[in-house]
C-alpha cells in the first residue's frame, strides 16, 4: 500500500471541489419518534473534477490514476481552498495536554511568540500520521492567552488518543483517502483530454 499525492502543477488544475462529511449513522423510526444510533465515526468526503488538458501535460493524472490502482492505495489531500487557518496562528503548535480518544476539545500550546493569536470556525488541523492520521475542524472562534495556549472545540472526535507534546499541523493539513470506485476511464477531443475527476472517502488503514 502506498500514499500518493499530487503535485503543485497538478493542484492548479483541480476544480470544482466539494469537501464534506459523511455520518455513518443508522436512524430507526416509529410511532413514537426516531432513534439514531452512530455505528462508526465520520468520515471526510471529497471530489473534484480536473479542467481540460492538452494530451502533452496529461501524463501526470494518467499515471497518478494507474498508481492508485483501484481503491487499494491512498491519495493524502488537504482542502486547497482553505489550505490554512483563517485564524492568525502559526507556528509549531504541540498539544499542550494529552488528548483522550472521543475528545472534541483540544489545548494548544504555540509557544509565547503566538500570543492573543486565534483560530476561527471552519479551520482545519491535522493531528497524527498513517494510521493515527485525521484531521479535525475547529467548531468555535478561540483566541491564545499570553503564553500562546489556546483551546479550541472540534469536530469530528478525535478516533485516537495523542499525548502532550504531539505535533498539530496548520499548514495544508491533510487527511487519506481512497477512491469510491475502481473503475477509470479519461475522454479525449481534439487535442484535449478531460475526465480526470474523482471522488474519494476518508479511509486511513493500510
Amino acid at each position: 500500500m502506498s500514499v500518493l499525492t499530487l503535485t503543485p502543477a497538478m493542484l492548479l488544475t483541480v476544480s470544482d471541489l466539494s469537501w464534506g462529511q459523511r455520518r455513518n449513522d443508522v436512524t430507526s423510526r416509529s410511532l413514537f419518534g426516531a432513534q439514531v444510533l452512530e455505528v462508526a465515526g465520520p468520515v471526510w468526503s471529497v471530489t473534484f473534477k480536473v479542467n481540460p488538458l492538452y494530451e502533452a501535460s496529461a501524463g501526470a493524472w494518467k499515471a497518478l490514476i494507474m498508481l492508485l490502482k483501484g481503491q487499494t492505495n491512498q491519495l493524502s489531500f488537504y482542502d486547497i481552498r482553505r489550505p490554512v487557518p483563517l485564524g492568525t496562528m502559526r507556528g509549531s503548535p504541540v498539544l499542550g495536554s494529552a488528548a483522550a480518544q472521543g475528545a472534541t476539545t483540544l489545548s494548544l500550546d504555540a509557544g509565547i511568540g503566538q500570543a492573543n493569536t486565534t483560530l476561527l470556525q471552519g479551520d482545519l488541523l491535522q493531528l497524527g500520521s498513517g494510521a493515527t492520521q485525521q484531521v479535525v475542524m475547529v467548531t468555535s472562534d478561540a483566541t491564545a492567552n499570553g503564553s500562546g495556549v489556546i483551546s479550541v472545540a472540534i469536530e469530528p472526535p478525535l478516533r485516537n488518543a495523542f499525548s502532550a507534546a504531539d505535533v498539530v499541523v496548520w499548514d495544508r493539513p491533510a487527511a487519506l483517502f481512497r477512491r469510491t470506485t475502481s473503475e477509470v476511464t479519461w475522454d479525449y477531443t481534439p487535442r484535449i483530454v478531460k475526465g480526470f475527476g474523482m471522488a474519494l472517502i476518508e479511509d486511513w488503514r493500510p
